[in-house]
């Protein structure tokens, strides 16, 4: 069966959760650990606080601390020969979706052969995984209750979506509170960019629909407050709580050419994630009002606007887009960010996001032109 609605990971969720991981490895029966971080996850204290608790239960760990940015294929090879050799029954991520992402990747080598870069190609099949342990330190991508994973194919520099898991998530709002004002708005644009876009895929069905619509209402009403307020616990465990059903959503709604155009740009531009998202939403708004107006009204009203009557879907999909801008400009306080897109190479990066895997999950047909088109006019 197809299932439209399923949820396996999983949960441990609230204030100071954290506290919980060694008894979840001794209720599991786990005895090795690798635990995998990036340099921040070490330079802020957070690793040595994780081992630590797990030192006073007697259970060692290896460290896999080399995680990068939008996972490169060589780094997450590495991560599974390093596991390998040090015979670890489990993996403990620590950190954003990135060091997800890349212990997502480990863990799938764990049980399947080959590299990562095997289980992209078309048709590849891998088997079940098992023993990985998310524990988010920011509130964005959810990919602790996600079904996949992206990895970055260097040599070409296209960001690739593969099926790969976690089987247990540890969701503590405190590890986000130290997140500078800049990554909180990253990371929470791109929660609302997630539940947008399954709120509107081809994928989307009426279970998903409900979540969608709560976590854009979450991020409205708490981004600003996370962002401005960063000790506020209610602010931090809204998002936190958001973020985990963003992810959610997109194994039951998926995404659709918004992520595809942003995993394009985003592998060109290395710019956030997040922040790459929150560009190419209003065009993408725009573009599926004429097929959803409903649920573009929707969140139009979720926004603050106030529709007149008689409202065309253009109109809708204007209204709408316009409000997200300004709520996104708000919180980066009048900034802007650009992208290198000119005559030169719009059509190549066209032709490449219609090839992305979330494209064909688009509610109007992509080609080509459309894509021109949009690109066009991000921003």
């Amino acid at each position: 069966m197809n299932y439209a609605f399923e949820q396996t990971v999983k949960m441990i969720a609230g204030w100071d959760s954290i506290t919980q991981l060694p008894a979840l490895l001794a209720d599991e029966g786990f005895q090795r650990p690798l635990i995998v971080c990036d340099q921040s996850v070490v330079q802020l204290g957070l690793l040595e606080r994780i081992e630590k608790l797990l030192q006073q239960q007697n259970i060692p760990a290896a460290v896999f601390d080399k995680v990068q940015p939008d996972p490169p294929a060589d780094i997450i090879d590495e991560g599974a020969a390093f596991c390998a050799s040090h015979c670890c029954d489990c993996i403990i991520a620590v950190g954003g979706g990135s060091t997800i992402d890349t212990a997502k990747g480990i863990n799938l080598l764990r049980f399947n052969p080959g590299k990562i870069l095997d289980y992209t190609k078309e048709g590849a099949v891998s088997k079940p995984t098992s023993g990985l342990i998310c524990i988010p330190t920011t509130a964005g991508t959810g990919s602790e209750l996600s079904m996949g994973m992206i990895v970055t194919n260097t040599e070409t520099s296209q960001k690739l979506a593969l099926h790969a898991y976690g089987e247990f998530a540890i969701v503590d709002p405190a590890l986000t509170a130290t997140m500078p004002a800049s990554l909180t708005v990253n990371t929470g644009l791109d929660v609302f960019s997630h539940a947008f876009e399954a709120y509107t895929s081809l994928a989307s069905n009426p279970m998903a629909d409900a979540v969608c619509e709560k976590v854009m209402a979450e991020v409205f009403e708490w981004l600003p407050v996370a962002k401005n307020e960063p000790d506020n616990q209610t602010a931090r465990q809204r998002m936190a709580v958001a973020s985990s059903l963003g992810g959610w959503m997109l194994s039951n709604g998926c995404a659709h050419i918004g992520h595809s155009m942003a995993h394009v740009l985003g592998a060109k531009s290395h710019l956030p994630h997040g922040l790459v998202c929150s560009y190419t939403l209003p065009v993408t708004i725009e573009t599926v009002a004429d097929v959803l107006p409903e649920k573009v009204r929707y969140t139009g009203r979720i926004l603050g606007v106030d529709f007149p009557k008689n409202v065309s879907p253009q109109q809708i999909g204007r209204l709408t887009a316009q409000a997200y801008r300004a709520f996104r400009d708000r919180l980066y306080d009048g900034k802007t960010c650009s992208f290198p897109i000119d005559e030169s190479n719009i059509h190549t990066l066209a032709q490449e996001i219609c090839k992305e895997a979330f494209a064909p999950l688009t509610p109007v047909k992509v080609d080509e032109a459309l894509v021109v088109e949009m690109l066009k006019k991000i921003g």
